[in-house]
């Protein structure tokens, strides 16, 4: 999937990132707002030689709840929508 997407997230005093919720295009190119229930995990990684930062988050989405892992580019300050796992 792999889409960029705008996050709304706190930056606690110690530097860690909690994004709160995000919002993507849908097929039908409208705006769609998600509202983030819980991070289950976020641990650093590095992919293709980029730092980031991936959480797998739970929403509520359309009625039913799914997990979607965000990732963070460190030095690019860019949030993506990497996959939906279910």
């Amino acid at each position: 999937m792999n889409l960029q997407i705008e996050v709304i997230s706190v930056f606690a005093a110690d530097g860690s990132i909690t994004p709160l919720r995000f919002r993507m295009e849908d097929e039908a190119h409208c705006l769609q707002t998600v509202s983030i229930s819980q991070i289950v995990c976020a641990k650093p990684i590095q992919y293709a030689g980029i730092d980031a930062i991936q959480y797998l988050c739970k929403a509520v989405e359309e009625g039913r709840e799914r997990l979607f892992e965000l990732r963070y580019a460190v030095r690019a300050h860019r949030w993506t929508l990497f996959r939906v796992v279910y």
